[in-house]
């Protein structure tokens, strides 16, 4: 059994014409772990992270989902602004697993994506029920803590209706066995 690596991911979410909207960012189809899946930006954590011996493994996923977002997106954003809303384990029988915290964020609209062409291959500023729809037809990859997250954001037509929704509630913590399942 492999232990599980730990994790951040962001979902830097902006206001579009139409409501809320979500980046989401295809992963190169050669990777070995989701190639091809439509994700948000993310990582695992590093041991520069983890900026002091007390630092836990929350505080040091805040600064790697600040990290990962501009290294995969080109998108500063900072770690103030970030709630931490789920943490996802990948299931034990897995051969790649990691302890992954999710976090939704405002992403600042004056900057533009850019992404490396190596790792990342495309992106997508989405409304999160229409990304959903895509997954259903086919048209993208979605793993199941992405559906979810996805899901969640639905009930939202504001940044800062979501933001407010999650800033005072503790992440939902969600079981290993309930990983496993694949998106609906």
């Amino acid at each position: 059994m492999a232990k599980a690596i730990p994790a951040a991911t962001v979902a830097p979410l902006r206001d579009g014409p139409d409501g809320l909207e979500v980046l989401l960012l295809r992963r190169n189809a050669k990777l070995e772990f989701v190639g091809g899946a439509w994700v948000f930006p993310g990582g695992r954590i590093d041991p520069e992270d983890y900026d002091t011996p007390a630092s836990t493994e929350l505080d040091a996923a805040y600064r790697a989902a600040v990290r990962e977002c501009s290294e995969e997106a080109d998108l500063d954003i900072k770690a103030s602004d970030l709630v931490c809303i789920s943490h996802w384990t990948t299931p034990e029988a897995a051969p790649k697993r990691f302890a992954t915290w999710f976090f939704i964020t405002p992403a600042n609209v004056q900057q533009q994506v850019v992404i490396d062409g190596g790792e990342i291959h495309g992106y997508q500023w989405v409304r999160p029920a229409k990304a959903i729809e895509q997954y259903h037809a086919g048209e993208i990859l979605i793993i199941l803590p992405t559906y979810r997250t996805l899901e969640q954001l639905t009930e939202f037509s504001t940044v800062a209706g979501a933001i407010a929704a999650y800033a005072d509630k503790d992440p939902v913590i969600v079981p290993v066995s309930e990983s496993s399942a694949a998106a609906p």
